[in-house]
């Protein structure tokens, strides 16, 4: 190699040039060499005998035994995943996992019962043109708001909607999940208040404690067996909320 101060052709392995006595300094220097394990000397990569001291230079495996060591790994991780994962029953498990429901974003129209069936009990004849109603407006609770344990009472309210006739109902509609289903609950009172029964509590899911509710102006056409009331709605739903009950 070349000494970078006086240009002068100098001897590969050097740190000082005999000529000048500049540093002689390489990009990559101590990449390219080794030690001796005799005289400590540096020498380049590659040689078999060190030439300061003539003794042999030893080449170390230490990188092939880290390249061995890592293949050996990998290959012993790869047959673990073979032989002994049950990738079947992973695909099973994949396959029935319950993605989260989507109820609580979606406005269901106000249901008395979860699958009502029509009967042919005595119905009272709807008036012709039945009075419409606004949607009511919710005074509580407030939206997200939350209840702690069974004996917390949980009232809904609203405004009311004026006097109502003697067919008319306000229809008050929840709806939670259990067993990963949506569930429908909820009553008809004449009153603009419901308190909502520590059953629901019960019910739901441990994991989603989240009760959506609206309140619908109803008219009564007829009953069901089990007694409870079938109608129409004279209006539309009001706003939903949402209650939070752990």
């Amino acid at each position: 190699m070349r000494c970078r101060s006086c240009r002068c052709e100098v001897r590969s392995g050097l740190r000082v040039c005999p000529q000048c006595g500049a540093t002689l300094k390489r990009r990559g220097f101590l990449r390219r060499q080794v030690r001796c394990g005799s005289c400590q000397a540096p020498v380049e990569f590659g040689l078999a005998v060190c030439p300061y001291c003539g003794a042999p230079l030893r080449h170390s495996w230490r990188r092939y035994i880290l390249l061995l060591v890592t293949l050996t790994l990998l290959a012993t991780v790869a047959y673990m995943l073979v032989n002994y994962v049950p990738w079947p029953k992973v695909r099973t498990m994949v396959s029935n996992a319950k993605l989260p429901s989507g109820v609580f974003l979606a406005t269901p129209t106000f249901t008395a019962m979860p699958s009502p069936t029509p009967t042919a009990t005595r119905t009272r004849t709807p008036s012709p043109t039945p009075t419409q109603h606004l949607a009511l407006r919710l005074v509580a609770p407030q939206d997200q708001e939350r209840f702690e344990g069974l004996d917390a009472q949980v009232i809904l309210s609203w405004e009311p909607a004026g006097t109502l006739a003697e067919d008319e109902w306000y229809g008050v509609s929840l709806r939670f999940t259990a067993d990963g289903v949506v569930q429908y609950g909820g009553t008809w009172t004449k009153d603009t208040s419901w308190v909502v029964v520590s059953d629901f509590y019960t019910k739901a899911d441990q994991a989603e404690r989240a009760f959506q509710w609206d309140v619908t102006v109803m008219k009564q056409t007829g009953s069901q067996p089990d007694g409870s009331r079938e109608g129409i709605a004279l209006g539309p739903a009001s706003e939903t909320r949402t209650f939070l009950w752990y």
